[in-house]
């Protein structure tokens, strides 16, 4: 039977769903590091597939030359059909697994955000991103903008496929149960520098100060800023701290909310937050986002963006036309939850091993199957 490995730099648990469908399909080995890992690994909640632990070394400060053990061991041992890896150029590992699995003829899929973030590139990695598009068997991008901006920088993209970035959740919340008389907003993530949760804070007590505010938050999550954070706000009646939530948790905590907004450098919260039906409120930079998802963003459509370089006026004054018109927005929470269809139909699974069986879907049809 055909096996895949699948390399990861760290165990993340929204994967879990991807994998156990992959491995209806396959066998699937889940190759990833245990100190970096996220969460804690219970092989019971998915028994169909492989977990494979090994070994991370880190040298440079662990910003570079970092090294994951034993890999092209496990290809001349298990000879796998098929290897799909994080592209992080950074990973001295990233590069012997590459040239390992070309001398193995083993099929290769480097999965990544490349350089959309920037808008020039030198030649050091305009060079390594080359050599990389040479040796693989197909680059999997993280969305459209990352294909996109390849393509920009004047790259041959025959080879790089698009698989958007998302998540599944299975305790949705469709556009039907939402009444729009809700007055929560939601924050959903990890509490970590760069979430800009402290800003949030800041306007809403800003705007609780001057006037009537109807809104209160939400915040789920958990993480080393969360001690300091609860301080911040200590006196904040508007708060509502839920600390780690699961799905079906966040699910009942959500349907008080009638918008999200993650203020600071996002990423996947974005996607769970349009399953939830809550139109996303972010800063308008993408360059300076954590991963390419908030391009999933359109304002005025399925969120609303404010101004990344004088923040904490312009979601002052964005918050502000929402309080005098939460009317607004009705139809954005159904065009959010429609977003998060367009992303996980066809699942995040099927895309993948569609790719890999040479029956690659487009994201224009992907879009038009969600669709249908």
């Amino acid at each position: 039977m055909y096996r895949l490995c699948i390399i990861d730099p760290v165990w993340t648990r929204y994967r879990l769903p991807v994998f156990e469908e992959l491995s209806r399909r396959c066998k699937v080995d889940w190759v990833f590091s245990p100190s970096r890992a996220y969460g804690a690994v219970s092989r019971s909640e998915a028994p169909d597939f492989r977990y494979i632990e090994v070994k991370m070394l880190s040298s440079f400060g662990g910003k570079n030359g970092m090294f994951q053990c034993g890999l092209v061991k496990y290809m001349l041992r298990e000879k796998p059909d098929a290897i799909k890896m994080f592209a992080n150029p950074r990973y001295l590992s990233f590069w012997t697994t590459l040239f390992a699995a070309r001398m193995l003829r083993i099929p290769f899929y480097a999965h990544g955000v490349a350089f959309f973030k920037r808008r020039e590139i030198g030649i050091g990695r305009r060079l390594m991103m080359r050599l990389i598009l040479r040796f693989v068997t197909s680059y999997i991008a993280y969305a459209p903008i990352v294909r996109e901006s390849l393509a920009a920088q004047g790259f041959d993209v025959d080879k790089v496929s698009v698989v958007p970035n998302s998540l599944l959740n299975r305790f949705t919340v469709p556009p039907v149960k939402k009444n729009g008389k809700e007055r929560g907003i939601l924050f959903v993530g990890r509490l970590r520098r760069g979430s800009g949760l402290s800003l949030l804070l800041r306007v809403m007590e800003r705007l609780k100060k001057e006037g009537n505010f109807p809104f209160t938050l939400h915040v789920v999550g958990d993480g080393e800023e969360a001690e300091e954070l609860r301080r911040e706000a200590a006196g904040c009646i508007w708060v509502s701290w839920h600390g780690a939530a699961s799905d079906i948790e966040l699910s009942e905590i959500s349907r008080e909310c009638l918008f999200g907004c993650y203020p600071g450098s996002a990423g996947l919260s974005v996607v769970h937050m349009m399953s939830l039906s809550l139109p996303v409120i972010i800063h308008n930079d993408l360059s300076s986002h954590e991963g390419p998802e908030p391009s999933y963003v359109r304002d005025r459509v399925n969120g609303l963006l404010y101004e990344r370089y004088s923040p904490e006026q312009s979601l002052y004054q964005l918050l502000q036309r929402v309080a005098a018109d939460p009317g607004q927005l009705s139809t954005m929470q159904r065009a959010s939850f429609e977003e998060y269809r367009h992303l996980t139909t066809p699942s995040y699974a099927e895309r993948l091993w569609s790719i890999m069986s040479g029956t690659d879907l487009s994201i224009e049809e992907s879009l038009s199957a969600a669709n249908s």
